[in-house]
């Protein structure tokens, strides 16, 4: 009754963070890339039949035959969306976005039984404490970036469920080995990373991490070669069929035995890869924000300060650094102590790895990282277990702290951890910063004034429902196009006509900046606009900043702690909270640029 009463707390908390206003933009669709997934599944129709619906060249659930030829995700969560969107009435352009939501984070939350019961196959073996599963769940329902994630309808939350799933049942087979029946665990891995494979190509990360499990667990079986390519042969084989029936549209045609990849979704990569080259002469526009980063210092920075918070992180690394400095002292003679030990650091090994290759990408966005954060609340788990019952020496014996003093020390960490993920979910509480924004607009601003934004972002004000009657007419800056004489007449001329200027968030002078030998003369135009230095003068400012408030009763007053998060990932700020600067155009002011 007990583990049932912690799990189910855990859960809860997880389901707090995670539903917490899933509608937090209003239905202004203000996430480009859930907005396009919206759109391309409102246009997809249910086939007519089974066959339609492997027919790659008829099926309107393939986003080629609806008008969207470039699509790099894999269609699964858009097929499950669709499906129960027209079981329930939702199959309309908001609704269909709020149920992605819902799924997404409810897949989100499912990862915390597999984390559980992760941490259950390690427990015995590795001398872990009863109470370690409990952390790692509790440390999985609390992290930022998962709970973030959750919040938007995108792949990424499918993804991070299926491949941890996969892993498990990898993992499981490893330890329990004939103690269970062989072929079910592989079953369940393999269609697990085909449903995995179905969200997104970069499932095949797990991959190796599970095959590494299976073939070492048949080798120690003293199996046969033979024997042991039929296993790996047939994990490939439901792994294929799953990706078959999940998402056909893979492939090149309906023939199941035919696995020629489609020339289209080919082509959709080489694309997006061409799109983010590293380079100077490169001027797609969310590239502009890598070329001069660098990416190993950013995964770190964004990683430990926002993914996880600063005091989970440290709890990451006590305990990775506890499982790393435990294998070499166990002695010589626990031989099988030793051997039973090893999946736990191959699990820290690849964590470590793929943290290593992402870091080093073009392109280190800061949720790519979350297929690792399941292994990450376990290794938080070990360390905060390990300081928890931590020994110190006092004249040759061993001191244990008093039992009162850990129950002190887990209540205090408890606090701290929270601290984050609690000033973060404020950003769900409160009206987004946009849409605040465009209220204030057509409250203060005058009719039928031309209010310019910029190109790749948001222009406000967006049609809240009180409008007082208003009427605005709107352009956009070609910020990103290059520094030449004919862009500098076009944001010349827009300038002197417009009356406001509306920063909606920082993707534009937040990309520009760092890259001044790029963009020369628009990096000093940011500059003396953001420092009051031209005839436009700020006048208003929108943030939503992840905050604590707290109440003292004694004082009567509330105080309030905000963090300002605008210099970490753009992906961390943009979407869901970012900060908008609105400018009047100061005609008598002789300051142009």
């Amino acid at each position: 009754m007990k583990k049932i009463l912690i799990t189910f707390g855990i859960i809860v908390l997880a389901f707090f963070f995670r539903f917490n206003n899933l509608n937090w933009d209003e239905n202004f669709h203000l996430h480009p890339d859930e907005r396009f997934l919206t759109m391309v599944g409102t246009a997809m129709k249910l086939p007519t039949s089974i066959n339609q619906y492997f027919d790659q060249k008829t099926s309107l659930m393939n986003p080629a035959n609806i008008g969207f030829n470039f699509f790099v995700y894999g269609r699964f969560p858009l097929i499950l969306t669709k499906y129960l969107a027209v079981v329930y009435n939702f199959d309309n352009y908001n609704d269909f976005t709020i149920l992605g939501r819902q799924l997404s984070a409810f897949f989100d939350i499912l990862i915390i039984f597999f984390i559980i019961k992760t941490v259950e196959l390690l427990e015995k073996k590795n001398r872990f404490s009863p109470n370690l599963k409990y952390w790692a769940g509790f440390f999985y329902a609390i992290a930022v970036l998962p709970t973030q994630l959750s919040h938007f309808f995108a792949v990424d939350t499918f993804l991070n469920f299926f491949m941890f799933g996969s892993f498990y049942f990898a993992l499981r087979y490893s330890m329990k080995g004939e103690k269970t029946s062989p072929l079910r665990d592989i079953f369940l891995s393999s269609v697990f990373f085909g449903l995995a494979l179905s969200c997104k190509i970069t499932a095949l990360f797990i991959l190796p991490l599970n095959l590494l499990f299976l073939i070492k667990t048949i080798f120690s079986q003293r199996q046969s070669l033979i024997k042991t390519a039929g296993f790996v042969f047939v994990y490939f084989m439901f792994g294929y069929f799953t990706l078959r029936l999940a998402d056909p549209y893979y492939f090149q045609n309906k023939n199941l035995f035919d696995p020629t990849i489609s020339a289209t979704f080919i082509e959709n990569i080489k694309s997006l890869k061409n799109m983010t080259i590293k380079s100077m002469d490169n001027w797609f526009p969310p590239m502009v924000q890598w070329l001069n980063k660098n990416t190993v210092i950013h995964g770190l920075e964004n990683n430990i300060i926002f993914g996880l918070g600063i005091p989970y992180a440290i709890l990451v690394i006590t305990g990775m650094i506890k499982v790393v400095l435990s294998f070499p002292y166990i002695r010589q003679a626990q031989h099988k102590l030793r051997r039973e030990s090893i999946p736990i650091l191959i699990i820290l090994f690849w964590t470590l790895g793929f943290f290593g290759y992402q870091s080093i990408q073009v392109t280190p966005t800061l949720r790519y990282f979350i297929i690792i954060y399941p292994f990450l609340s376990i290794f938080a788990a070990i360390g905060i277990e390990y300081l928890i019952n931590y020994k110190f020496k006092l004249k040759d014996k061993h001191i244990l702290y008093p039992k009162k003093y850990s129950y002190i020390f887990i209540f205090i960490s408890v606090c701290i951890l929270l601290l984050w993920p609690i000033m973060f979910s404020s950003i769900y509480l409160n009206k987004n910063s946009r849409v605040t924004a465009s209220e204030w607009i057509y409250k203060n601003l005058p009719s039928n004034s031309l209010i310019i934004g910029e190109s790749w972002d948001d222009v406000l004000p967006m049609g809240v429902i009180n409008n007082y009657g208003k009427q605005f007419s709107s352009d956009q800056l070609p910020i990103f196009d290059q520094d030449t004489d004919d862009k500098w007449q076009k944001m010349n001329d827009m300038l002197m006509r417009a009356d406001y200027y509306v920063l909606s968030s920082n993707r534009g002078w937040g990309s520009v900046m760092t890259v001044p030998e790029k963009y020369p003369k628009m990096s000093q135009f940011y500059a003396k606009l953001l420092t009051n230095q031209l005839q436009y003068k700020k006048i208003m400012e929108f943030n939503s900043f992840p905050k604590l408030s707290i109440f003292l009763a004694c004082a009567s007053k509330n105080f309030q702690f905000s963090m300002n998060d605008q210099w970490s990932d753009e992906g961390f700020t943009v979407y869901d909270h970012p900060q908008v600067l609105i400018f009047k155009n100061e005609r008598h002011s002789s300051k142009t640029f």
